[in-house]
């Protein structure tokens, strides 16, 4: 079969109108038709593609999997698992318990290295440029429980959509997105957990799809979208699942485990597993017949879904019989030609045939030629129209094929040259097309490198510093919080009410001092500790979706949550030291400083010691053995420490900010006058007041402020890029 060279505009479209049954296709928009010689075969068209991009309408994938086969700790999980989905179908992957279907959606997401076999998007190999482009909905429903609903997708579509988009075409996606998954209703709701209630069931699982659906993307997988869910809601679910794939053009791939008859029949095509291996692949409406056929007869009325995993679930015999009946399967000839072993290599032929025509014709009419290159598959552009991608062209006719080939000439206008073929062969399809670059090459060589990132450094830092503001309020000044920093400050204010400038009362000083410093160390300490494991689900997840820099979630979490962290103990400094007797602004603004950047310190080693353990009571017990270690060495509870124990003193934090409290407060206070039988030799020098130095030599070795102060911040350095680089190489998302 033949297109017609006739090409005509229609509005802002091009289309190629097809012999005898006048069906048009629409195709790449073009400012001119680019004439060929004669040497060109009158199965192709040649013109110049323009390479407007647009971000939302998504280029739809053909996902072609084949021979997948995955060995996990010398035991095989896949074996030789096959498959194919073309935009607009809806993939059911199904079999018992165990049986590989979630290893099979993390190797297809690219998650799980492959031992043997191919995963091909659009005839590219999977890379790690489609990986970032692949949705993954994960069964567990990860998110911020003290967010709402609408909070939770705005921000999304701040960090994942591009910053070309300003803020109200973004919070318009948001608005379509709700009104698509029919969320109006609770999209005021926080997501809750365990503890807040918040979402329901079938609302967490709408919300988790919701948020993978603002970038639009061409490819889903939905690992059990059904579990947790009644069957209304199961229903109401994959409907609109089935509709989006449909209506949008979109290739989605479900994992389920029993579904209902009616979700049954929603889907287009079956992948039933059984230990490991493909049971059945192809139509569902054909999978009666496929068991009919080797002798296991579907009652009336009976849920075929039911039916069928009770015959993989059967015994050894009967499983083996229903592989073997598969894999003959293979050599019929419905049998879909791109999971035959030599279909992706006769494509280097047929490439090679256009790039000679193109030469010749070029070389003919220009003289000259650059250096070329050629790059085929089997999708076409079929435009956009008012922003939103068109619909997926499903057939062409009987036993038709498009073949689109991409010639791209490396001069000085790089231009290029697409060429349309039409074949008589069964089973090709006609899917749209819009990510191809007319400054670059259409191969995907250097998808790796090509890969950037939705929004620049500084939106990612913005947006991520607001979310974790908002997201660490209600936990880190709830009411429980407050009401117990002001008791507490009222308590250590009346404990240490108005003390006298005397050396009687120089220890109950000192008690306040290391008092303060050791509870709001404790307090930000294992704060950031019991706060970190479930952020790190959320944020594992959103990393390997490539929302965002592992660095400006780190800067944005130390920024955003910084407010937070000083309210309390500054609120708690407010209330007691002006009790304990307030000299002057300075010694209080002071003494508030070094309080504060205590804190901070401590919530950096919290953020270290969460980052690396994993287990939470691991984690719980070195914190405990640190932060109690830093007590005792602090220079208050004990001051005659052992000489081969003194070097533990130089790593308690508490120790230097506890030194820097008493040498502001000592030096600029009021002095403290000596007792009248005084253990200070000072005093007995004729002497009425105690010198600070005095007071620090008798709690040990000393530093002068600046390298107290100098020490705490390299403390506060050094443990913020320890904590980054286990995120980033010791605890990357798998």
């Amino acid at each position: 079969m033949i297109i017609s060279k006739d090409l005509f505009l229609l509005g802002d479209q091009d289309y190629l109108r097809l012999p005898k049954d006048e069906k048009r296709v629409m195709v790449r928009p073009v400012t001119k038709i680019q004439r060929v010689e004669s040497s060109v075969p009158s199965t192709t068209i040649h013109f110049p593609c323009l390479d407007q991009q647009q971000h939302l309408p998504q280029r739809p994938l053909e996902l072609v999997f084949t021979g997948v086969t995955v060995t996990v700790d010398k035991r095989p999980i896949l074996r030789d698992v096959s498959g194919v989905v073309r935009p607009g179908e809806l993939l059911a992957v199904m079999g018992p318990s165990g049986c590989g279907k979630t290893t099979l959606l993390n190797c297809l997401s690219g998650r799980v290295k492959l031992d043997s076999g191919s995963i091909r998007l659009n005839r590219d190999r999977l890379n790690k440029r489609w990986k970032r482009k692949i949705c993954y909905v994960l069964q567990q429903d990860i998110f911020f429980p003290d967010l709402t609903l609408r909070q939770t997708l705005e921000y999304a579509a701040r960090l994942r959509l591009p910053d070309t988009l300003s803020y109200s075409e973004k919070m318009q996606y948001v608005d379509h997105i709700i009104d698509v998954l029919d969320l109006g209703g609770c999209q005021d709701t926080i997501i809750g957990d365990y503890i807040k209630r918040g979402l329901s069931g079938g609302e967490k699982k709408r919300a988790n799809i919701a948020c993978e659906l603002l970038t639009n993307p061409s490819l889903m997988l939905l690992d059990e979208p059904t579990s947790g869910l009644d069957s209304h809601s199961a229903y109401n679910l994959m409907s609109s699942l089935k509709r989006y794939a449909e209506k949008e053009g979109k290739t989605v791939v479900v994992t389920v485990h029993q579904p209902s008859s009616q979700i049954f029949h929603m889907f287009d095509k079956l992948l039933l597993l059984c230990n490991g291996q493909t049971a059945y692949f192809g139509h569902v409406h054909k999978v009666v017949d496929f068991f009919n056929n080797i002798g296991l007869t579907v009652m009336p009325q009976y849920n075929p879904a039911d039916f069928i995993l009770e015959q993989v679930k059967g015994s050894e015999e009967m499983k083996e019989k229903i592989i073997a009946a598969s894999k003959d399967a293979r050599s019929l000839p419905d049998y879909p030609q791109e999971l035959l072993p030599d279909y992706f290599t006769n494509s280097v032929t047929i490439c090679d045939k256009y790039l000679h025509n193109y030469q010749e014709s070029h070389l003919q009419a220009n003289g000259h030629i650059g250096s070329t290159s050629c790059h085929c598959q089997r999708d076409l552009w079929t435009g956009s129209r008012n922003g939103h991608a068109a619909h997926p062209v499903r057939h062409l006719g009987p036993k038709k094929t498009a073949e689109m080939c991409a010639v791209v000439e490396s001069g000085a206008q790089n231009n290029v040259y697409t060429a349309i073929a039409m074949k008589d062969e069964e089973g090709k399809t006609l899917w749209q097309d819009n990510q191809s670059h007319a400054s670059s090459s259409v191969s995907s060589s250097d998808d790796d490198v090509s890969w950037q990132w939705p929004t620049s450094f500084w939106t990612q830092f913005k947006v991520l510093s607001q979310r974790n503001f908002q997201e660490a309020r209600p936990r880190m000044l709830s009411k429980l919080n407050w009401v117990q920093t002001v008791a507490l400050g009222i308590l250590a204010g009346l404990l240490w009410f108005q003390l006298e400038r005397k050396e009687e009362s120089l220890h109950d000083i000192q008690g306040w001092m290391f008092f303060s410093t050791t509870y709001w160390m404790l307090f930000a300490h294992f704060g950031a500790l019991s706060s970190f494991p479930p952020e790190r689900e959320v944020i594992n997840k959103e990393r390997l979706s490539g929302a965002y820099r592992l660095s400006a979630y780190y800067l944005a979490k130390m920024v955003g949550e910084l407010p937070l962290t000083i309210t309390l103990p500054a609120v708690y400094h407010l209330i007691s030291y002006p009790m304990l007797g307030f000299h002057s602004a300075t010694v209080f603004l002071t003494l508030l400083g070094f309080l504060l950047l205590n804190t901070i310190v401590a919530q950096s080693v919290g953020f270290f010691v969460g980052a690396s353990c994993m287990d939470m009571q691991v984690s719980i017990t070195i914190s405990a053995l640190y932060t109690l270690a830093t007590q005792l060495f602090g220079g208050y509870l004990a001051t005659n420490i052992p000489h081969w124990l003194k070097w533990m003193q130089y790593l308690s934090m508490v120790h230097y900010a506890y030194q820097n409290m008493q040498i502001v407060e000592f030096s600029e206070g009021t002095p403290i006058q000596c007792a009248v039988q005084s253990k200070f030799d000072c005093c007995t020098n004729s002497s009425s007041y105690i010198p600070v130095s005095a007071i620090l030599e008798a709690q040990g070795a000393s530093l002068p402020l600046w390298a107290n102060t100098l020490v705490l911040l390299l403390f506060l350095l050094i443990f913020r890029i320890l904590g980054y680089i286990v995120l980033r190489y010791f605890r990357r998302p798998k």
